[in-house]
């Protein structure tokens, strides 16, 4: 018997076929943060002023004159820097339909808290190192003059010149060594510099110290730190190569303010909320704010070492 050549197919009849909707959300890519995590945070209480200061006092040079004999020297007059900063507010919000609240089959109210949540993180740690790029001591790689000049890229030299430079400067060091944060390129080629004999992979770490979010290994004194959200000039370098920015620090290189209650919060407003701003309630509102400043509080505390990378 002979088949039937009108057979119906899903080509044909494409309205009786369900479509799969897989409920579980595709990952975001998220870049890792970790500038928070070396700065001096000074508590700001509520209502104490919108303003917010730290003193430092001034060294004395060395005394090589004796005392004559009967009389009295002169006394000496305190000195010290102080820094100060006015913390800013940053913030950002959605607008979701109530349509897209009931129809929608993902948990839409959630996935915008967790996006919003990723931006504000994000924004936090960009203006942290905005804040350091090019107001700390500049080190170009292979000692050239200037970023337009470098033509390098990461190198154990540079680490170790960095820790010298830190250490000349008698800049006290984080839990006994210096932390440095750069791009995953420049610790890549880190890591394959055959002059690197001091490295140290953070598998053969003897000691109980607690590990750094992001830490890689341990150099000359330096613990070494993975973040690709380190600044990366595009066609800055020799040749028109992009520049990456590694950042070296000592004890209280920088600071960051830590507002009671205000440093970072979510706000989910729900249907009706808005009164007589959304009469039918048809809006709900997702979004974040937070107040943020960072300061450098001294420039020689902190090295901004600037490669290339492969």
């Amino acid at each position: 018997m002979a088949l039937n050549p009108n057979t119906t197919g899903t080509v044909g009849f494409p309205n009786a076929i369900a479509i799969y909707y897989d409920k579980k959300l595709l990952e975001r890519l998220e870049i890792e943060l970790r500038f928070d995590q070396f700065a001096d945070k000074k508590p700001m209480p509520k209502r104490m002023g919108n303003e917010i200061k730290w003193t430092r006092y001034t060294n004395f040079a060395a005394n090589t004159t004796p005392l004559t004999e009967g009389t009295t020297p002169n006394g000496l007059t305190l000195q010290s820097v102080q820094i100060s900063a006015i913390p800013l507010q940053y913030g950002d919000f959605v607008t979701l339909s109530d349509f897209l609240i009931a129809e929608a089959i993902d948990p839409v109210i959630e996935g915008a808290q967790d996006v919003l949540g990723y931006r504000a993180a994000l924004s936090a740690d960009t203006l942290t190192r905005d804040a350091l790029d090019g107001n700390v001591t500049d080190q170009f790689a292979n000692g050239v003059a200037n970023e337009a000049a470098v033509a390098t890229n990461m190198a154990a030299s540079e680490i170790r010149t960095g820790v010298k430079t830190l250490r000349i400067a008698g800049v006290p060091t984080i839990g006994g060594e210096y932390q440095v944060i750069m791009h995953p390129a420049q610790s890549f080629d880190l890591q394959g510099d055959t002059a690197a004999g001091g490295w140290l992979d953070i598998n053969k770490y003897t000691s109980a110290t607690p590990m750094l979010r992001g830490e890689v290994g341990k150099l000359y004194g330096a613990r070494i730190v993975e973040s690709p959200n380190v600044k990366v000039n595009a066609g800055a370098g020799s040749g028109g190569a992009d520049t990456y920015h590694a950042y070296m620090f000592g004890k209280s290189a920088y600071g960051l303010v830590d507002l009671a209650g205000q440093n970072m919060k979510m706000y989910a407003k729900q249907l009706g909320s808005a009164g007589t701003e959304d009469p039918l309630d048809q809006r709900s509102t997702v979004g974040y704010k937070f107040s943020h400043i960072a300061k450098v509080l001294e420039a020689a505390r902190a090295i901004q070492i600037y490669t290339l990378a492969s």
